[in-house]
């Protein structure tokens, strides 16, 4: 999000690059971003991440989008969904939206929504 506000408020390139460069770093082996260090990769840090970067200038053509476009295509399901796994604790009874994966479909809906953005970007 900061990388975003950066480059919708105008800040400098050299802002926006200094907040960019680390995350770039942190790109996993399979392509994708995780929510946390110890976490695996996943739709929702992956999407945001790319989508995040376009935003900052990256080109959709360099190496560092198309791999995590790759990993975002490679995780996708025959029915166009991204499963993300669910990290918060409880504070409403759980009700269906008709998205796929019964506790963990409100995340996995927001994973898709920035997925979609990020490969969107790169068309």
């Amino acid at each position: 999000m900061r990388i975003m506000g950066l480059a919708w408020s105008q800040a400098s390139p050299k802002e926006i690059e200094a907040a960019a460069k680390p995350w770039i770093a942190r790109q996993n082996k399979d392509g994708g971003w995780s929510q946390l260090p110890h976490l695996g990769s996943d739709a929702y840090a992956t999407g945001m991440t790319l989508y995040a970067l376009f935003q900052a200038g990256v080109s959709t053509k360099s190496e560092v989008y198309r791999k995590g476009i790759g990993f975002l295509l490679r995780n996708q399901y025959e029915d166009g969904s991204w499963f993300v796994k669910t990290r918060s604790f409880p504070t409403q009874p759980h009700f269906e939206s008709g998205y796929p994966f019964g506790y963990n479909q409100w995340i996995s809906a927001a994973g898709a929504c920035w997925a979609t953005l990020a490969i969107a970007a790169a068309i």
